[in-house]
């Protein structure tokens, strides 16, 4: 049997986040993916500046810098151009050294990270591997996985790390549910070519369009293209939304000045769901990212609080090894389960069902300098 120190499984932004933070307190893990490579799949995007200030620590952000878009406004506007409030991260001058947002793919710093893991045999990442099961016991837990040809192996490790996304395989293998629920509709997103910052002057990189009757649109500067987020009726038709002829009048419903139709580079309809683990693992192996926790898109929470999980957790892992104490790495777990319980899932929530109330009090803020900074 196979041994290592620390195994996860997982090797997404917050699989190889953890990877990073165990290889720099001196523990070389390996991770299990049972892909055949990193994801190219379009994902989460936004980059929040603790985030990015544990990207630096992982030597991944020069690149990150160069290859994404900073994105230094918040907007709140109406459908006639007039602008509600807005959060200048300049007021974070001060608090943090990278007082922005990045706005940047996440299949885009998967292989920065990968390259630094690998880079002086800091850790190891095997794809193809698909874990069948894990069974735990007081001193650790022993994975049986598949290796790219199908033969059954065998890891026995110290500390486990499930950082395998929603459908989590070592979630499930312990048995731990998945609760919470759905949000209400489903949306449209539209990755749209054209430069909507010429269609309307001063456009914040994160605006966020109101109409009269009180529905808005999201929208979302990448480095090559603008996300559009519209909210889709219940009932509706998945072939006609996707037609110009369904969601150009929508989208003029919230920028008037729009004549020609949107280029599309591509489109896609999700939901989003509010879950959280019922509870953060068991024995030595711990849930972090999506096999943690679930919140909508709004803001990008979801995927920066996985990569502080993976933070907080590489280093608390590192330190009961170095002790010999598993009761470090138990704290830590308990602790991020808390985060997203009384901070990530209520935020969340608080911003995707919004309403007049909400608005009046993000208007409130932004007028004043010392909250808008809080």
């Amino acid at each position: 049997m196979e041994r290592s120190q620390v195994v996860i499984v997982g090797a997404g932004p917050v699989g190889l986040s953890a990877a990073l933070c165990l290889a720099g307190h001196g523990v070389a893990p390996i991770v299990l993916e049972k892909r055949a490579g990193l994801s190219a799949a379009s994902k989460a995007s936004t980059f929040h500046a603790p985030t990015l200030e544990m990207i630096e620590e992982f030597g991944a952000l020069a690149p990150m810098l160069e290859r994404g878009r900073i994105a230094d406004r918040i907007q709140y506007r109406t459908s006639d151009g007039a602008v509600m409030a807005e959060f200048d991260h300049a007021l974070l001058d001060g608090l943090t050294p990278h007082p922005f947002r990045l706005h940047l793919e996440q299949s885009a710093l998967t292989p920065l990270l990968l390259e630094r893991l690998v880079a002086g045999g800091r850790g190891e990442v095997r794809f193809g591997w698909s874990l069948e099961g894990v069974a735990t016991d007081e001193g650790g837990a022993t994975l049986d996985c598949l290796d790219p040809d199908g033969r059954p192996r065998q890891i026995r490790a110290d500390y486990v790390l499930g950082a395998d996304g929603a459908h989590s395989t070592v979630r499930e293998a312990l048995g731990i549910a998945l609760e919470g629920e759905s949000y209400p509709g489903q949306v449209l997103r539209l990755v749209v070519l054209d430069d909507l910052a010429r269609i309307l002057p001063g456009l914040g990189q994160i605006s966020y369009i109101f109409a009269p009757d009180g529905t808005s649109l999201s929208l979302l500067q990448m480095p090559d293209c603008w996300r559009v987020i519209i909210r889709l009726p219940e009932g509706f038709d998945a072939d006609a939304v996707i037609r110009p002829e369904w969601y150009m009048p929508v989208v003029r419903r919230y920028i008037p000045g729009l004549d020609a139709p949107l280029r599309l580079r591509e489109h896609d309809i999700y939901g989003a769901r509010k879950m959280l683990a019922g509870t953060h693992g068991r024995g030595r192996v711990h849930l972090i990212g999506d096999a943690l926790h679930l919140t909508n898109t709004r803001g990008g929470m979801n995927m920066n609080c996985g990569i502080h999980d993976a933070y907080e957790m590489g280093a608390a892992i590192a330190a009961a090894i170095a002790a010999g104490d598993p009761a470090i790495a138990e704290r830590a777990a308990a602790h991020r389960h808390a985060i997203a319980r009384n901070e990530l899932l209520p935020r969340t929530d608080r911003n995707v069902r919004g309403g007049a109330e909400w608005l009046a009090h993000v208007q409130a803020v932004a007028g004043d300098p010392a909250q808008a900074r809080d």
